[in-house]
């Protein structure tokens, strides 16, 4: 089969040869529309493009460099998925970097993309001082996007909306006008604080004293004097929201030994929606925090910035989360 070149799509496409190769190039004179078309074009045909020509064409890599702390993380695997997405629609290429835990092995790597020529850099890693200090010289020269709270560099910023997520699990805590409800709260850093938050405002909204409805464990996981206290709790309320899907799926060990059933007599809810929440029985209510689309807007925004059609300033911006219900909240459904 003969390969299909610029001049099959221009005859597709009813365009000249110039229309065709600057839309290719992503250039800002060439309206959505007609790039929308020649990317239609392309499809059709198996249009394969030389990376290395559009590379020399553009001065662009078309590769976008992204940051995790490790891969184990649930977020930052959804995250990632959500640029991947995106970078292949666009015909990008991610390049992904896990930091670890050990901070100066993380600046030091950071130091070292300075000598790279990738389009853009999107930081989903949390960083010590000398991390965001290693960044600074990169953001000058380049799109930067951070996905996490950033030190002393001017960027784009994207973020879980975690204090919605606790105000969304206090809605649905309480649909029914429900009086005999359970929050409880693990010390799992930022996320957990700010969703706590969430809920104490709803409780606000709905005239609940916080206090009656609150129960705060000293760690990440029920001690066993914990769990004791909150199986004769649960054995009173019938509806319960933990601060993340880890800690759900160890309240549901604590509803049996209570004698209540989840999703039928008791509801049971997490927050994070990780896999976690869809893997036991039954599937956890959960509240999706969207890293998935806070991964798919992170990379349109360095494409705007790489191709100019973006100028203002840089801007937060706090991505919503949504309720995404389950079986083990059919009571309240």
């Amino acid at each position: 089969m003969a390969k299909v070149t610029i001049e099959d799509i221009s005859r597709r496409t009813g365009l000249s040869r110039g229309t065709v190769s600057r839309a290719l190039n992503d250039r800002p004179d060439i309206s959505q529309p007609t790039k929308d078309r020649v990317i239609q074009a392309c499809r059709e045909l198996n249009y394969v493009r030389s990376h290395a020509a559009r590379s020399l064409a553009t001065g662009r890599t078309f590769t976008v460099m992204v940051l995790l702390d490790h891969l184990e993380s649930p977020t930052a695997v959804a995250l990632l998925r959500g640029a991947l997405a995106q970078a292949q629609a666009n015909n990008y290429v991610i390049h992904v970097a896990e930091l670890g835990h050990d901070d100066g092995v993380a600046a030091q790597y950071i130091a070292s993309l300075a000598g790279r020529r990738d389009d853009g850099v999107l930081v989903a890693a949390r960083l010590a001082s000398e991390g965001w200090k290693a960044l600074v010289e990169i953001a000058e020269r380049q799109p930067l996007v951070s996905c996490v709270e950033v030190d002393g560099v001017e960027c784009d910023i994207l973020l879980s909306d975690h204090v919605e997520s606790g105000r969304l699990a206090g809605r649905h805590l309480f649909a029914k006008d429900r009086q005999h409800a359970l929050y409880v709260h693990a010390p799992a850093g930022s996320a957990a604080a700010d969703r706590l938050t969430g809920f104490r405002e709803t409780c606000g909204d709905r005239g609940v004293n916080p206090h009656d409805v609150l129960f705060e464990l000293k760690g990440a996981a029920p001690s066993p004097a914990e769990a004791d206290r909150l199986v004769e709790k649960f054995r009173t309320v019938d509806a319960v929201a933990a601060s993340d899907d880890s800690l759900a799926v160890q309240l549901l060990a604590l509803a049996a030994r209570a004698g209540r059933h989840v999703g039928e007599d008791f509801a049971l809810l997490g927050q994070g929606d990780t896999p976690l929440a869809r893997a036991v029985t039954p599937p956890l209510t959960s509240i999706d925090d969207g890293a998935v689309e806070i991964g798919r807007r992170a990379i349109t925004l360095i494409l705007q910035r790489v191709s100019k059609s973006r100028l203002d300033a840089p801007e937060t911006t706090r991505v919503a989360p949504t309720l995404i219900p389950r079986a083990s909240t059919l009571p309240l459904q």
